[in-house]
């Protein structure tokens, strides 16, 4: 079986990595101009910029290793068409809902219940596919052993 090169999750990840290195720019930034180095210093709009960063990286690799495999799977391409860029979209939700001075707004909600919903939707789809790999590879396993013992 030939595997192709991955390119809705390489395309993904390039603009995860865009949005991350711009995030982590604009934490720096204000770490600097609030005088603090390591941490938030107890500054509130220090403590929201550092989350928006933060939020990305908890969530970024862990969906992109999940976008490569429902790729590299070659089953159900439209939604990973679907799944990646509704994800590259409630991320950018999520950072403009922590920009904000009241967090508790529109904007966060979308991003984060999104996201939870995206992930449990490609989460139960690798588990699908992983299960009926596995049972694929078990079933062809069982059936070579009755031929040839």
């Amino acid at each position: 079986m030939t595997i192709g090169f991955p390119a809705v999750s390489a395309a993904t990840g390039g603009v995860l990595l865009i949005l991350q290195m711009l995030l982590g720019f604009i934490t720096s930034g204000a770490r600097g101009r609030a005088g603090v180095w390591i941490g938030d210093g107890g500054v509130a709009a220090l403590q929201r910029t550092a989350r928006r960063h933060g939020n990305l990286a908890e969530n970024a690799g862990l969906f992109l290793a999940g976008f490569t495999l429902l790729e590299l799977s070659g089953r159900w391409p439209m939604l990973l068409l679907i799944l990646c860029p509704t994800f590259l979209v409630l991320r950018l939700f999520h950072a403009v809902g922590l920009s904000r001075a009241n967090t508790s707004n529109a904007a966060r909600l979308v991003g984060g219940a999104g996201t939870y919903l995206a992930g449990l939707v490609l989460g139960g789809a690798l588990v699908w596919i992983g299960v009926a790999r596995a049972t694929e590879i078990a079933g062809f396993a069982v059936a070579r052993g009755a031929l040839f013992g």
